[in-house]
């Protein structure tokens, strides 16, 4: 099935994601078989529409957009949603398509007090494609940066939000009430392992980490606020972020020698201090690899400084024989 808007033709897609038209651009253009429009699904309860299309330039190009970030005058949405439509044949990305990718998303999510929903989304779409592009080392560091940006938008100033794209899911939530003990993320598995909006779930008021034995959920993350700061708890911000590999987090020492998908689940608070947080809990159900036999695993968290994983103040034990 399809849908055809403002002349446009877009398969139907998951609620929330977004879909391209059927149009493509000329081959006597810059953007040669990239799609000419975007088009996000929305609705509720299983009804479907689309919303209004963005329309690419098919001569724009990645450094166009570059320059025109410079531009006080500048259409944020236009840039941002052209860089979401170039990029969305991952596979057919350069180094070059992806650096600068990379570094016009960044631009775009460090404006985070200052750009609309409607261009944070374009460019959050934008690092869930790049996701699935070949990520050169030569951009680590900026792909770092990138995920401090993600960082600070997950600290939302609306009371509860939820980005779901294929490969990064971001949600935050805004603590209303006090006495809060902690917070829990849940990302269940989707059909083809990608995420979905429907199957993430956010208990704003946890007392414990809860295990989702029974619903094949993939990752979950509960972080309980110390006891100084639970009685003040209301206006505290949580934000998370799910990404769907490690393309964005290159490590030196911990290399994976199979085929296998290494998720990374980032949890931030925002207005507690550095002592708010008491400790972090995660269960992670790693999905098999055919023909091999689960052996060992690491618990290691991102530290910045050094650029690398680490250990430290990390802890590890089996939760069942399917879950970490």
């Amino acid at each position: 099935m399809e849908e055809t808007i403002q002349g446009f033709n877009f398969p139907r897609t998951t609620i929330g994601w977004f879909s391209y038209s059927k149009q493509k651009c000329g081959p006597n253009t810059s953007s040669v078989n990239v799609p000419r429009a975007s088009a996000r699904c929305t609705g509720q309860y299983g009804t479907q529409k689309f919303d209004t299309p963005n329309v690419l330039q098919c001569d724009l190009t990645f450094s166009n957009i570059q320059e025109n970030l410079s531009s006080d005058t500048s259409d944020l949405l236009q840039l941002a949603s052209s860089t979401q439509i170039l990029t969305s044949n991952a596979e057919t990305l350069t180094a070059d398509n992806v650096t600068k990718a990379i570094d016009i998303t960044n631009t775009l999510l460090e404006r985070s007090s200052n750009i609309s929903e409607a261009v944070a989304v374009a460019a959050l779409t934008t690092v869930s494609q790049l996701l699935e592009a070949s990520v050169p080392d030569s951009v680590a560091e900026t792909s770092l940066k990138l995920t401090r940006s993600l960082e600070n938008i997950s600290q939302g100033s609306d009371d509860t939000s939820l980005v779901a794209q294929p490969n990064l899911a971001v949600q935050s939530v805004v603590l209303t009430s006090n006495d809060i003990v902690g917070v829990q993320f849940s990302a269940q598995t989707g059909l083809f392992g990608n995420f979905a909006a429907d199957r993430i779930r956010l208990n704003a008021n946890a007392s414990e980490l809860v295990s989702d034995d029974g619903e094949a959920t993939d990752v979950q993350i509960f972080i309980r606020l110390s006891p100084g700061v639970r009685r003040r708890s209301s206006g505290i911000s949580v934000g998370f972020v799910l990404y769907q590999n490690t393309w964005f987090f290159r490590s030196r020492e911990f290399r994976a020698h199979l085929d296998s998908r290494t998720r990374i689940i980032l949890g931030n608070v925002k207005g507690a201090g550095r002592m708010g947080v008491d400790h972090v809990e995660m269960v992670f159900r790693p999905v098999n690899v055919p023909n091999t036999t689960f052996y060992d695993f690491a618990c290691v968290s991102w530290n910045y400084t050094k650029g690398e994983w680490s250990t430290d103040g990390c802890y590890k034990f089996n939760v069942s024989p399917e879950a970490l």
